[in-house]
């Protein structure tokens, strides 16, 4: 795409040099002034993206070879002849502008000055050089003509650099360089380097999405939570413990700084656009006036709506909340009193709703309680938890009011804050909870109440009683005297959640039908996608991943658009799918699901975050990848220590120490062993017991006293029955890898009934552990290899390799341990003296029967004695050698034995 100011666009096919990281930016250019292949180099981005430190990194690079002076380009001197140059113009007559030649011996005569004899050439930094007169332009561009100094120049592409400056680029006597956005890699890397420590990366996310990479704007979000305490190290990992710092000094500081840059009138407009975006078209047009919109619109200030409705809005969603928060009430009132007669009284969405309501509350305006229900709903719904509190509390009419509880209770919930939202869910008295033989009731509101009832199960004895001060078995907004038995959505939660998956499916016919009554025309149904989740959850436990995956993902398809639900469905469909996705081995398919939630999230990753990386992490522990895993689930864990909307802390305890004491971590893994065991008694919810799980095989790995495998061999014992098959063969895979033979009977009767590559993997393991034959072995760990579960086969072909050598197969041996060595590599994990020696053996692709005949040629067999042992002809031995020769990039005999790590 060619970034040149509009206007210029055709009149050269010249492209911008892309780049990705800032080091290249600033080597390449470093590198461009040196050759003297050019003299200037020309820095274009928009505002904080980097540009002008940048131009002093280079200027760094070149401060032994040059002498560095500097020009500020000022929109107070944009018309004023070389008035940013008059710095250096002390020896100029009284009236010098008529005079070009004046103006350039006075300039070089400062520049003498400044080099004192050093015969040193001249390097020109030229900050905001879009704000440069034309006189100014045209002296630097003579100096760069004559040969007389290289310059950097920085600008916006917006209104861009001085005719006579593009020019030097369109005669190729300049090198242009856009710069990019930071990508969210680079985000996290420059967050980490500025808090000094690990990121959670959902956390990051938010970060790269809320400064859109802009590296200015990322370090005022950073220096304001920080200050105002939304940006929180636990144990040593930063997350976000709120939503991000949008109205702090740093951040309306920089805002401030850019508006200061536009006119009266542009300020206005822009502070308008801020209160009541999305802003119709022909409302701005009327109180600001058609040119003054085209003008910020072509300054990339404020953007049209992408949905097709004549409407803007600012460019950068954090500009808007900062000069919010610089504005007034009085002010705010004013502005609209200017503009309500242009704006519509029902907006056309829930956002523009939201936004309207609030303005109209900041300044002071009576907000009926219809609408003040209506935003608050949608503000709990997109986590805009303090807004939908706030707006909640200002209901006053009883019906709205108790409804508005209930958004008042979601936002409650999604701030990690339980006993609140349980105090608001019994406050509202949720229709449909009243009567639950009602099979009508909203299963929304039905799983919102399950929900907070898990969480505080979870977080303190007694649960919703205790939180309510009553006994442990109310139920929110049930009335005791009209409890009765189970409404038909609690009464399969309450199944799934006790892992009677039986149960649950023979449950699901019989109630399917009675919560989908009268719903069946709906294309998409909060109900369908519910029984869709139970069909998965039931699936899964009894051992068919891949089915329980395709029913999660027609349940995401029944909530693809958004249904006004209060319930975070999409989230309990999240869960689903990315449960199955795991428990199949489609590692893939788990981070698509992560990813594209990660993607549309938005402030929901404060909330959901550490679900999203608890999968992650539980993916890579699978794939037997525990450096990575373990950088993760740290994270995750301090992330579900403050919010744990799907009760997964426990779980990640265990799972984290796992990580950790395979990493090598041995003191973090004690620590969060010593933390899982004081978790008691039985856990809520389908994979509960994989946190135990995991706790026993860490103690076991880092004792070694045959009582964690005893712990393994108990859970299996005593809740095999009500354990999902998934967590079954977790346990057993752990069993396994702890050395133990006992456990192979039952891995290969487990993985005969379950479906997905995770179970296929371990089947061919543990028929692998079972086997005396090495040539078994062998092909066993291939197929684990050709699976992705690298450390899994890393060990299969050990165990082969040993049983070559016992049977005296030299040569099997050597090639069981060529494939160990792979492996290793695979996994990051390949030492000095390790048996594939150079970094380039697993990267070639010798196929089985070549790495036979290299085996044999290094035991020294002729090409004969090669063809005999395998029974082929002479001549396709020699082509088979010939073919590795070229892969390993070697030419004799002699040298196959280093070539392929023999």
């Amino acid at each position: 795409m060619d970034t040149r100011p509009s206007g210029l666009a055709d009149l050269n096919p010249v492209r911008p040099r892309p780049f990705v990281g800032r080091r290249h930016y600033v080597d390449a250019a470093t590198e461009t002034l040196r050759s003297g292949a050019t003299g200037a180099v020309l820095l274009v981005a928009e505002p904080g993206l980097g540009k002008s430190a940048l131009a002093e990194a280079i200027a760094q690079n070149l401060a032994g070879e040059m002498i560095v002076m500097r020009v500020h380009g000022s929109p107070s001197l944009a018309n004023v002849p070389y008035g940013v140059l008059a710095p250096y113009l002390v020896d100029l007559p009284e009236d010098p502008t008529s005079s070009h030649v004046a103006i350039l011996r006075a300039f070089w005569a400062q520049f003498e000055r400044l080099r004192a004899g050093r015969e040193l050439p001249l390097l020109l930094l030229v900050d905001d050089a879009h704000e440069l007169d034309s006189a100014t332009a045209n002296v630097i561009v003579d100096l760069i003509t004559a040969n007389w100094a290289k310059v950097v120049a920085s600008c916006r592409p917006r209104p861009g650099l001085p005719a006579s400056l593009m020019q030097l680029w369109y005669d190729s006597m300049a090198e242009r360089f856009d710069l990019e956005p930071l990508g969210r890699d680079d985000v996290g890397d420059a967050a980490e380097r500025i808090l000094g420590g690990p990121v959670l990366p959902s956390t990051t996310h938010m970060l790269w999405t809320a400064s859109e990479g802009n590296p200015m704007l990322l370090n005022c979000l950073l220096e304001d939570g920080r200050a105002n305490g939304s940006m929180v190290r636990n144990n040593g990992v930063w997350l976000l413990a709120g939503p991000l710092a949008t109205g702090g000094p740093a951040l309306t500081g920089a805002v401030r700084n850019q508006l200061l840059r536009r006119t009266p009138q542009e300020r206005e407009a822009l502070t308008m656009i801020a209160l009541a975006e999305p802003v119709s078209l022909a409302a701005l047009e009327a109180t600001s006036g058609g040119d003054m919109v085209q003008a910020l619109v072509d300054s990339q200030l404020v953007e049209m709506s992408t949905d097709g409705a004549e409407q803007l809005r600012l460019r950068h969603a954090v500009y808007g909340q900062a000069i919010r928060s610089m504005v007034s009430s009085s002010r705010s009132l004013q502005l609209r009193q200017q503009l309500i007669s242009y704006l519509d009284s029902q907006p056309g969405s829930e956002a523009a709703l939201l936004r309207m309501v609030a303005w109209s509350v900041e300044s002071g305006v009576k907000v009926p309680d219809h609408q003040l229900l209506k935003a608050a709903v949608h503000a709990s719904r997109t986590f805009q938890n303090e807004a939908a509190i706030n707006l909640a509390a200002r209901i006053h009419d009883p019906g709205p009011w108790q409804q508005g509880r209930a958004a008042a209770s979601r936002a409650y919930f999604n701030l990690g804050l339980y006993t609140e939202a349980a105090r608001a869910l019994e406050a509202s008295k949720l229709e449909g909870l009243q009567g639950h033989g009602d099979s009508a009731a909203p299963a929304g509101c039905v799983l919102l109440e399950a929900s907070i009832h898990s969480a505080l199960a979870a977080a303190q004895p007694g649960g919703f009683g205790a939180a309510l001060g009553r006994g442990p078995g109310h139920r929110a907004g049930v009335p005791r005297s009209v409890a009765g038995p189970p409404q038909p959505v609690m009464q399969l939660v309450d199944l799934d959640v006790a892992g009677d998956f039986q149960g649950l499916a023979g449950a699901l016919e019989e109630l399917g039908p009675m919560l989908l009554a009268g719903r069946e025309d709906r294309k998409q149904d909060v109900h369908r996608a519910f029984l869709l989740c139970m069909h998965s959850d039931a699936l899964r436990g009894q051992g068919d991943p891949v089915q329980a995956l395709a029913e999660a993902n027609q349940a995401a398809e029944q909530v693809a658009e958004d249904s006004g639900e209060l319930f975070f469905i999409r989230e309990f469909v999240l869960y689903r799918q990315a449960a199955a996705a795991v428990d199949a081995g489609d590692w893939a398919q788990a981070e698509k699901i992560l990813g594209d939630y990660e993607a549309r999230a938005g402030a929901g990753l404060t909330t959901f975050g550490g679900t999203v990386q608890y999968f992650r992490g539980m993916a890579l522990v699978r794939q037997g990848r525990f450096d990575a895993a373990f950088k993760l689930l740290r994270a995750a864990v301090e992330a579900l220590r403050l919010n744990d909307p799907l009760q997964l802390l426990r779980c990640a305890v265990g799972l984290t120490a796992y990580a950790a004491v395979r990493a090598g971590e041995r003191q973090q893994a004690q620590i969060l062993l010593d933390e899982s065991r004081g978790f008691r008694g039985p856990g809520r919810g389908a994979d509960w017991c994989l946190g135990p799980v995991f706790a026993a095989a860490s103690g076991e790995v880092l004792n070694r006293d045959g009582a964690g495998v005893a712990a393994l061999q108990d859970l299996l014992d005593s809740v095999s029955p009500a354990l999902p098959a998934g967590a079954r063969l977790q346990a057993l895979s752990l069993w396994l890898e702890l050395g133990s033979g006992a456990a192979v009977e039952q891995t290969l009767e487990l993985t005969s009934t379950m479906t997905g590559q995770w179970a296929s993997a371990w089947s061919h393991f543990a028929s692998a552990r079972g086997t005396r034959d090495p040539a078994t072995a062998m092909k066993a760990a291939e197929s684990v290899a050709s699976l992705g579960m690298m450390r899994m086969a890393r060990d299969g072909f050990a165990h082969a390799a040993g049983l070559f050598k016992a049977a005296g197969e030299q040569s099997g041996a050597r090639q069981a341990a060529i494939r160990q060595a792979q492996c290793d590599h695979d996994l990051g994990e390949q030492k000095p003296g390790d048996v594939a020696g150079p970094a380039q053996t697993a990267q070639v692709q010798l196929t089985r029967r070549e790495r036979d005949i290299i085996a044999l040629a290094v035991e020294g067999l002729t090409d004969r004695q090669i063809a005999d042992r395998l029974m082929v002809s002479v001549r396709t031995v020699e082509g088979h050698l010939y073919r590795s020769y070229a892969k390993l990039g070697i030419r004799r005999r002699e040298e196959l034995e280093g070539a392929a790590g023999l």
